[in-house]
């Protein structure tokens, strides 16, 4: 089994992902709702990404001077970078079920059911 990507969507781009323009495409910072499913199935959920260009994070440093990161997708912005990025990493998730793809897929974004218990 793998995972698909379905859609993208941002907070910060109310028009829609593919007509973002940052102010400033060398330094910007942009959070992606990605929502991801089964490949061929119904349905999917959200998997979270920030967006940012490495001249975003030299001008933004962490505030210890170091930090762990999984969420954060470097790149410069294209709408099509960004989606071949994720539907790149949404192809190559594998398992042998959908709980197992997103635990793997949660290494690399914030997945909305992280950590949720019955």
């Amino acid at each position: 089994m793998r995972a698909e990507l379905r859609t993208l969507d941002s907070a910060d781009a109310p028009e829609g992902l593919s007509s973002f323009a940052p102010g400033d495409p060398e330094r910007f910072s942009v959070a992606v709702a990605a929502t991801v499913g089964p490949a061929g199935g119904e349905g999917g959920e959200l998997f979270y990404f920030n967006v940012v260009t490495s001249a975003w994070l030299v001008e933004h440093p962490p505030p210890k001077g170091f930090e762990f990161v999984r969420d954060l997708l470097v790149t410069r912005w294209d709408y099509e970078t960004v989606r071949r990025a994720i539907s790149d990493l949404c192809f190559h998730t594998e398992g042998e079920d959908w709980s197992e793809i997103a635990t793997k897929l949660s290494r690399h974004a914030h997945w909305e059911f992280e950590d949720y218990r019955e």
